[in-house]
């Protein structure tokens, strides 16, 4: 057999062995282990025994060549059990890393939800406080977006445009350019994309906040965000809306949304 075959070969045997020592249980090379020194200790004993019952009788001078012969069994023994109490130390050493690995990891992923948990609310309340302090005309808070709302569509009748796209857009930048509200848009950008781009955070879990950032909208928010995704200045915030089917059902017992809302998808 050539050098670089029993190479291959013994190369296949210690991959063979790490192979079961993977799959073993650890218990299994403990109770071989303490196994092979039990038979180690009770040897020696069952030597005198079987000289005893052949003999009837013990000669401890011609015992020694039996005696050398054992004792050597005995060592070569014990040194399998110490190998294989050894091996179920190593695996259940490897158990103990695997379980703190996991608890690790299951640790680390309760604190990075922890974290996002208080970032999402601070965002909830900081759009809150954005609302609360929007005045526009004799109106404050949820009450100016709802008036705003209703101001775009009146005016949306007076736009003499075909297109119906082109004369809501244009109705929106109308009184986005009259009334400071951009940062109202800019924070709901904000959060969508802090829940979008959480990885530890899985799509059921990323609807879930996204429902309840729906939760504190009123009808006139969603139909003002709308009117934004269907402007250039909305085109980040159309792409997470669309993703995430933000409106879902919520406006459409809207007349308004039931006629433009196929521009959504253009």
């Amino acid at each position: 057999m050539s050098e670089i075959n029993k190479k291959d070969k013994w190369n296949h045997c210690f991959r063979r062995f790490f192979q079961l020592f993977r799959k073993g249980n650890e218990n299994t090379f403990m109770y071989a282990g303490i196994t092979v020194c039990v038979v180690a200790v009770i040897t020696p004993f069952l030597t005198l025994l079987f000289v005893w019952l052949f003999r009837k009788t013990i000669d401890f001078d011609n015992l020694g060549p039996v005696g050398d012969f054992f004792g050597g069994t005995t060592v070569g023994l014990f040194n399998l059990a110490s190998i294989l109490l050894v091996l179920a130390t190593v695996k259940m050493q490897s158990i103990e890393l695997k379980e703190t690995r996991i608890e690790f990891e299951t640790t680390n992923k309760t604190l990075i939800k922890q974290q996002f948990d208080n970032t999402f609310f601070n965002m909830i309340n900081l759009h809150n406080e954005i609302v609360s302090s929007l005045h526009i005309s004799d109106h404050q808070g949820k009450y100016a977006l709802s008036y705003l709302n209703s101001q775009i569509k009146s005016y949306y009748g007076t736009v003499q445009l075909d297109d119906k796209r082109a004369r809501i857009v244009r109705s929106y930048e109308s009184f986005y350019a009259k009334y400071y509200f951009g940062h109202y848009f800019r924070n709901m950008y904000r959060i969508l994309k802090f829940i979008d781009e959480t990885e530890e955070l899985s799509v059921s879990e990323k609807k879930n906040y996204i429902g309840i950032l729906r939760a504190q909208l009123s009808t006139g928010e969603l139909l003002l965000i709308f009117y934004n995704a269907l402007s250039v200045r909305g085109k980040k915030f159309k792409a997470l809306i669309l993703k995430y089917n933000f409106f879902d059902d919520l406006l459409d017992d809207d007349d308004f949304y039931k006629v433009l809302r196929h521009y959504l998808f253009k």
